[in-house]
Parts: structure tokens; C-alpha cells; sequence
């Protein structure tokens, strides 16, 4: 999912650390505030990407527009953006390493006033572009949101390492949904082929491996919590061990388009809620952990004063972040378990339930609900675990984070 406004948002830089032949590479994420999407409004942009349509949730949408928050250090989430060059001499632009999407694509020269403040890039000053076939694509979603472009070829660059004449998306026009983040230029597609809208053969990992400049064809997420820090990783190519606990598991990807696995049951309080399996895409792009109403239901139902409103989607007080509790929900993708602590949902400060000054405070749940027929498992899942995203086994690892991991 593409990361809109944030209740966080992580401004990076990219840094090379291996002298000589370059064999991976690593993303090192940094903190900085912004504004907060409502919770609505996140769930709806997440459904949006896979063409999935609640009026419930868009009616929601309409009702509080312009109800942004501004949030002060509480176990906030964050959305993660890194910097990469594109062109010679490299244009930079601040990016979304989105694993729910297929393209590289940012604002062009030719994008006016819809772009906002978006960095653009101009063909003209780059030596090494190739213009496309003058073929246009666009991203549409449910939700109405849009991106019009061209695609072209050019290198691009990420710290020391360089990939020519990759294919990517030249926006000339983007509705404001994508242009009210003033940290994101664009997003960095790292789905599978199948999903992409330019026309890409293999994915830009796909491309580093093969042509040698990185040993494997895959890409790692340590997604920090805000309360340690707020940092974070994305390394190319290899698996850094300092950010987990004992051993990956992985699990295999049913449908190689998106990261999509199965989901077979979650366990709640010892039951069993779920009576079937459904898909699951696990996606870095999405803030939230998203499910149908019976499920978050049954999550909040084992959590002290959560609360759901029509209008922010289910809370949680504040103070249940502190409190030492093992209580975890489980949720089984193929064979394997993998529980989250309840602590780990609670996410955004929010505004006082009515009750004035002694009234519990209370915070936006890193699980939301809506009418759709998939699960997505959005960083308030992958908090929880490192994630190694395996192009050529088509699979996805997964190892509990190491609490308090720090990025170097």
C-alpha cells in the first residue's frame, strides 16, 4: 500500500558498507513527525490498491474529511520512505518500498500543480534516459484515486549500486491523495511482475541478482517500533541477523503476483475464529493489520476498554501498551504459528473518550476492519517479525524481532 499521511513518517538514507564488489545493500530509517490519516481513511487506501470497495468505510471517509490528528510520542506507527537516484547525474526522490505494488514510478517534469510539492524528474537532464513507446499506464483504485504517466528507462541508483536501463513510471498527473504527503515522491514496486502496470519482465531484485550485484534474490524488513526508536532496515540481497530471534520460517507464496500466503486459522484467548482458509498479502506498504469485522471483533474482545466507533474504527486505552502482559493472538499462515503480544496493537494517540479530564485516553488500533474477502498483514503485523521476501523460492520468511534492535 502506498504510504499517504502519516502518524510518522521515516525520513532515510541510503548507505553503502561493502568496500570493493558490492554484494548487498542496506536501508537505515530515521523518525520524523507528521500528521495522521484518521483510521478510516488508512483501512480505505489499503482496500483501495486491491480494488476493494466498502461503502461503510467510504461513507466514514466523507463524514470526517479533513479530520487529521496531530499526534504526540505515543507507540506510534510509522511508514517507511528511503531515497534513491534515478538518472546521470543521479535525481534523487524519497520512496515507499512498497511490497504490495509491481512499479518504480515518481513525478515527472510534465506533472503540474496535481504533484504538489513532489520532487520531478526531468528526462532532459539525464544523460542515460530512453524514452518509453509513448505508451501510457495508469494506476486506478477503487476508492477513485489515480496516476496517469509514460514509462522510460534509465539507471537506477541505490547508495553504490546501480541498475541501467530499468523500467519506470513518469507521473504526469496523480490525484491529491497521493500528493498531500509532502516526505513521498513516489513508490518502489516490489511485488511480482504479474501485478505491474508497466510492463516490467522481472523485478529490480530479480535484475540486481542476475546481474551480480547481490548475492540472492531477496529483500529483508526490520520494521522498528516507535517506542525503541522508530527505526528501521531494508536490505538487498542478504538477511541481517542482529535484528531477529532464532530461526526464519518460511512460509510459501500461493498466488505470484502479490505476496499472498494462506491464512488458515487465528487464535483468540485459545479459540479458534477463523473456519476456513483465506489469502493473506502480506504487505509493507499498509500501515494496518486489516480483517473482516467478525475477526477484529474477536481480537479487541480479549483486550481491557477497547472500544469500537463508527467513525474512528476500534481504540484501545493508552495505558494497556505499558502494562506486562504475554497475551498474544495467533495467527497460522501455512503450517507455521506466529503469535503478536496484544500490547503490540496498540497504536496512534487520539483525543479523549467523553468524560473530561479523568477520562481514559485513549489510542487507534493497529487492527481495523472492513468488508473484504482477504486479509492484509501491514506493518502492525511485521513489527512483530523480521521479514525476508524470497523472489527466487517464492516464499516469505519470517523470524520474531529482536526487542530493541538497534540500527547502526
Amino acid at each position: 500500500m502506498v504510504g499517504f499521511i502519516g502518524s510518522s513518517v521515516i525520513a532515510l538514507a541510503i548507505l553503502e558498507l561493502v568496500q570493493g564488489q558490492i554484494n548487498h545493500f542496506n536501508v537505515d530509517l530515521e523518525q520524523a513527525n507528521g500528521l495522521a490519516m484518521s483510521t478510516p481513511g488508512r483501512v480505505q487506501r489499503a482496500l483501495a490498491k486491491y480494488n476493494i470497495v466498502d461503502e461503510n468505510i467510504n461513507a466514514r471517509v466523507r463524514s470526517s474529511a479533513g479530520a487529521s490528528i496531530e499526534l504526540e510520542s505515543a507507540y506510534i506507527d510509522v511508514e517507511y520512505i528511503g531515497q534513491i537516484g534515478i538518472g546521470t547525474p543521479p535525481q534523487l526522490f524519497n520512496m515507499d518500498f512498497d511490497t504490495g505494488s509491481s512499479d518504480i514510478w515518481v513525478p515527472s517534469i510534465a506533472c503540474g500543480v496535481s504533484c504538489g510539492s513532489q520532487h520531478r524528474f526531468n528526462p532532459n537532464k539525464s544523460s542515460t534516459f530512453e524514452a518509453g513507446n509513448n505508451a501510457s499506464w495508469a494506476l486506478r483504485y477503487g476508492d477513485g484515486s489515480n496516476v496517469i504517466g509514460v514509462t522510460g528507462r534509465d539507471t537506477i541508483h541505490l547508495g553504490n549500486v546501480s541498475q541501467p536501463n530499468q523500467t519506470f513510471g513518469l507521473v504526469s498527473y496523480e490525484t491529491a491523495q497521493f500528493a498531500v504527503d509532502k516526505f513521498l515522491d513516489g513508490i518502489f514496486g516490489l511485488g511480482f511482475p504479474p501485478l505491474s502496470l508497466t510492463n516490467i519482465s522481472s523485478s529490480i531484485v530479480e535484475e540486481l541478482y542476475s546481474s551480480g550485484s547481490i548475492p540472492a534474490p531477496i529483500v529483508s524488513f526490520y520494521l522498528g517500533h516507535n517506542r525503541d526508536g522508530g527505526k528501521g532496515e531494508v536490505l538487498f540481497g542478504d538477511i541481517n541477523q542482529n535484528f531477529f530471534e532464532g530461526e526464519l520460517r518460511y512460509i510459501p507464496v500461493t498466488l505470484k503476483k502479490y505476496w499472498q500466503v494462506d491464512l488458515n486459522n487465528i487464535i483468540v484467548d485459545g479459540q479458534e475464529v477463523v473456519n476456513k482458509t483465506l489469502p493473506a498479502i502480506v504487505d509493507t506498504g499498509t500501515t494496518l493489520l486489516i480483517v473482516p469485522p467478525y475477526i477484529a471483533k474477536a481480537i479487541h474482545s480479549v483486550i481491557p476498554g477497547a472500544e469500537y466507533s463508527p467513525m474512528f474504527g476500534w481504540r484501545i486505552p493508552c495505558s494497556f501498551a505499558g502494562q506486562p502482559t504475554v497475551e498474544a493472538i495467533t495467527f497460522k499462515l501455512g503450517n507455521e504459528d506466529f503469535p503478536i503480544l496484544l500490547t503490540d496493537f496498540v497504536r496512534a494517540k487520539t483525543s479523549p473518550t467523553v468524560g473530561g479530564i479523568n477520562a481514559t485516553q485513549m489510542c487507534f488500533s493497529g487492527v481495523a476492519q472492513a468488508n473484504t474477502p482477504l486479509i492484509i498483514l501491514g506493518d502492525s503485523f511485521l513489527r512483530a517479525y523480521y521479514s525476508v521476501f524470497d523472489f527466487g523460492n517464492a516464499r516469505i520468511g519470517l523470524a520474531k524481532s529482536r526487542p530493541g534492535a538497534i540500527v547502526q
